[in-house]
């Protein structure tokens, strides 16, 4: 009897520890990652998302980004919406709990193993806080998939149920949720239709959570065309825009194909040895995760590739349980694919979070105040009081001006007006990197032309990844300044140029200068700078093989170079699409000095060397040129004619930087 109630004991404590450990892994508690720093890009972003829910803007047409209405869930803290995200991830945790368990217990009878599974899954479906979303997406894709094909008896059952139903929710976080989850529900609507005999209830189910969950979030159902409209936008124009290389490129991506495609391989033999020719529907959707995943992150090689590293990692583990009744070879090789991808996940930690790597990470999620965080999170403050000290440090390093009515800045760190409290009315695409397509940049400039658009501006020349300046948000350009007026700096830096709307806006003109061409490497003389700033559109095409290079993987960057007057010649990054839509090109405006010189009456002589003689476009390639676009390439130069401002600033203009 005692032995009973010992194991008893034991039972109910495991079984206690696990719900703790996935609470403590997905609710959102952690202060490190959960309030606004302002030298990260991602945690403007997210404060925007948190804001954007709270006020019901319409995604798709106020809010253009690559996240939905609940992408505030991804990441993130928000006293108005920090309720809303517990009661959520806490439904969600349960869904997962039951799904997780279905699959462990595929894995071994022994439920040890199953506990020490489950528990393993969770932690790399957790890890590294506040970069974890797309894997946890991955991981909601894989337990469906797996448990559908593989596991389940039923053609659809509850737990394939509750799976979809938090899918459709968790489509609407972010966008390449939606295309994962669009993808595995197809392919399980075929097993349905062709295999069982049965109605697909999947694809039913689906799009009503789907659908209900946009209504929930106070969305419209005529803004939901828009939003996906506007996120393929953003998806598409994605790669080339957005694309970095990173100095051991090779060996990533070599040694994540590898594993990638020997996990598919020993999935696929466990399909055929269960399903035969219906096997190739789940190593369909594995394969098309796999590729997603693989596109998220490694076209941007940067800290992205940590979590395409951890969705490798979570699908070893999915392909473990998946192997575990075979047992034999196929638990061998599925040992061994793990194994591997241990080695490459903790690889990539050392290299992007050096001191912080993927053992450190594991251990931590095992500490008391973790494994305690739901309950001090939400009954303690903490969050709040590391929000209101951040916001406190931001609003003391970057003071800005009194403002009457709604405010927005270019280029990206609206965290500055978040932490100052000032009412945000953004732009359709919150941060001006993002609006890489003519399309996206142009919803940004009409935007301006609207009621709708911001009082105030902070404003400053932040382009990435070495762009050219006026890339960035370059159409909104001639209407920042027509339509509003330059009233000084946000500090005494000069950090960010204050923008007022001008109660009685001016025009500008673009007015024909010159039609030619240019092919790789052969210098383009633009029009005289005494024509006034020149504006010019460089119509870039892709080749055929260039939109398949960029379909599978990325085609090569491409340069800018361009001489300078007094300033010899700079390099700089220019994006295809952004080129096509058209930007300032002379002079030269790389930093906020230049920016107020452009716009004051007396600022032109300050600018004179900053006076483009010719440019040339590049490939980053060996041969300067690439098969992936063509050429020669169409260009065509403009004259911007707007009315100056009475206004001067007292500082030199300084030379553009890389």
């Amino acid at each position: 009897m005692k032995n009973i109630r010992w194991m008893a004991a034991v039972r109910g404590l495991a079984v206690a520890g696990m719900f703790l450990y996935v609470f403590s892994r997905f609710v959102p508690c952690s202060s490190v990652d959960d309030y606004p720093i302002i030298d990260d890009i991602d945690n403007a972003w997210a404060q925007a998302l948190h804001i954007a829910f709270s006020r019901h803007w319409q995604f798709g047409q106020d809010i253009v980004f690559t996240y939905g209405p609940w992408g505030f869930l991804a990441r993130g803290y928000y006293p108005t919406t920090y309720p809303v995200s517990v009661i959520v991830w806490v439904m969600l945790s349960l869904v997962f709990l039951c799904a997780g368990w279905r699959l462990a217990c595929h894995l071994s009878d022994n439920r040890l193993f199953s506990w020490l599974w489950l528990i393993g899954f969770t932690g790399v479906a957790s890890i590294p806080v506040g970069n974890d979303f797309d894997v946890r997406l991955v991981a909601w894709v894989v337990l469906l998939l797996f448990l559908h094909f593989f596991v389940e008896k039923g053609a659809f059952t509850a737990t394939q149920a509750m799976l979809v139903v938090s899918l459709g929710w968790l489509s609407l976080v972010k966008f390449t949720g939606l295309m994962e989850s669009v993808l595995v529900v197809a392919l399980i609507a075929v097993d349905n239709i062709f295999r069982h005999r049965r109605f697909p209830w999947i694809v039913p189910l689906w799009a009503a959570s789907l659908l209900g969950f946009w209504v929930m979030a106070g969305q419209h159902l005529s803004s939901f065309g828009p939003y996906l409209s506007n996120s393929w936008q953003i998806t598409s124009g994605y790669t080339e825009a957005m694309m970095r290389t990173g100095r051991t490129e090779t060996w990533d991506v070599s040694g994540f194909l590898l594993l990638a495609v020997l996990l598919c391989t020993m999935t696929g033999g466990v399909a055929w040895a269960r399903l035969r020719f219906w096997g190739a529907l789940p190593l369909a959707g594995l394969g098309g995760t796999l590729f997603i995943v693989f596109k998220q992150g490694y076209v941007r090689q940067d800290r992205h590739e940590v979590a395409a590293v951890m969705s490798l990692l979570i699908i070893s583990l999915a392909c473990l349980a998946l192997a575990g009744p075979a047992k034999g070879r196929k638990m061998r090789q599925a040992l061994l694919l793990l194994a591997g991808s241990v080695l490459m996940a903790s690889s990539v930690f050392g290299y992007w979070l050096p001191g912080n790597g993927l053992w450190t990470q594991w251990a931590g999620t095992f500490k008391p105040s973790n494994l305690m965080g739901p309950v001090t999170g939400v009954f303690t403050g903490h969050l709040r009081s590391d929000y209101e000290k951040n916001l406190a440090t931001i609003r003391e390093e970057y003071p800005v001006p009194p403002m009457k009515g709604g405010a927005d800045l270019y280029s990206c760190f609206q965290t500055i007006l978040f932490a100052h409290g000032l009412p945000y009315q953004p732009r359709p695409v919150i941060q001006s990197y993002s609006a890489y397509t003519p399309e996206l940049a142009r919803l940004n400039a009409a935007h301006l032309q609207t009621d709708r658009a911001a009082g105030n501006l902070l404003f400053a020349i932040e382009p990435i990844d070495g762009r050219f300046p006026a890339l960035d948000d370059g159409l909104s350009w001639p209407e920042l300044l027509t339509r509003y007026d330059l009233r000084g700096t946000s500090d005494a830096l000069g950090t960010y140029l204050f923008l007022s709307r001008s109660a009685a806006p001016r025009e500008y003109h673009l007015t024909p200068l010159q039609d030619t061409s240019a092919r790789w490497g052969e210098p383009v003389t633009p029009p005289s700078a005494t024509a006034g700033p020149i504006w010019v559109e460089i119509e870039i095409k892709k080749t055929l093989i260039g939109t398949v290079v960029s379909a599978l993987y990325k085609p090569p960057v491409l340069v800018l170079t361009v001489s300078l007057r007094d300033n010899g010649q700079q390099d700089f990054r220019m994006v295809p699409a952004m080129a096509r839509g058209g930007f300032l090109l002379s002079p030269v405006i790389g930093d906020n000095q230049a920016f107020a010189a452009l716009a004051s009456a007396d600022g032109q002589r300050d600018l004179a060397g900053q006076e483009v003689m010719s440019m040339t476009v590049l490939a980053d390639t060996r041969s300067y040129s690439t098969i992936c676009y063509q050429s020669p390439m169409a260009v065509r130069f403009y004259r911007l004619d707007f009315p100056r401002q009475d206004f001067r600033m007292d500082w030199p203009v300084k030379p553009a930087e890389q």
